[in-house]
């Protein structure tokens, strides 16, 4: 559930197409884990912060790779009529 939430943020800061939001949201994934981190009565699992980060960097992967897709798609359509 990590890597999708991360994922859809990832998706989402990418739509923006704003380096600071990507920025932002990447320097609030860190910030949460270190604040919850430090609440946190017992230990926390540096492995869900793996998760978060790899979900993230792969939900703006997978937005780059749909601006690509979609590109090269119009580009055909232009070419085919």
């Amino acid at each position: 559930m990590i890597i999708l939430t991360a994922a859809a943020l990832g998706i989402s800061a990418g739509q923006t197409r704003s380096a600071s939001a990507i920025a932002l949201v990447a320097a609030l994934i860190g910030m949460t884990f270190a604040l919850a981190a430090i609440t946190s009565p017992g230990p926390v699992s540096i492995l869900a912060f793996v998760y978060a980060v790899l979900g993230y960097n792969g939900g703006l992967m997978l937005f780059v790779l749909g601006l690509y897709a979609n590109q090269r798609l119009r580009r055909a359509m232009r070419v085919s009529n």
